[in-house]
């Protein structure tokens, strides 16, 4: 998990409880280590923008797929709160273990 490794000290920003309730791309956060400034590196825009996309095709397809199979509206809105859930704890998850983080003076 090169994500979570601080540029300065070398060793884990922040445990996923702390990234999961506080990291937020714009966000300055402190490493839990040597309390440098850090914030993400712009890739996690890419992250984001991917991974958008990606729940957007997801959740059409499980649309579709109901649809056409004559299936209730009701379970193809349950299924697709599910993946929508999902998909953003894996975003999260991927945003927590492969985007790094820089110094915040940094620009």
């Amino acid at each position: 998990m090169a994500g979570n490794i601080c540029p300065k000290c070398g060793k884990a920003v922040m445990t996923y409880a702390r990234f999961f309730r506080e990291a937020e791309p714009y966000k300055i956060s402190k490493c839990g280590n040597c309390g440098s400034d850090l914030r993400r590196s712009k890739s996690v825009y890419w992250l984001l923008l991917f991974m958008c996309l990606f729940l957007i095709a997801s959740m059409l397809g499980v649309f579709w797929m109901f649809n056409t199979n004559g299936l209730s509206k009701i379970a193809a809105g349950i299924v697709g709160v599910i993946v929508f859930v999902a998909g953003i704890l894996l975003t999260n998850y991927l945003g927590f273990a492969f985007v790094g983080w820089i110094p915040a003076e940094d620009k």
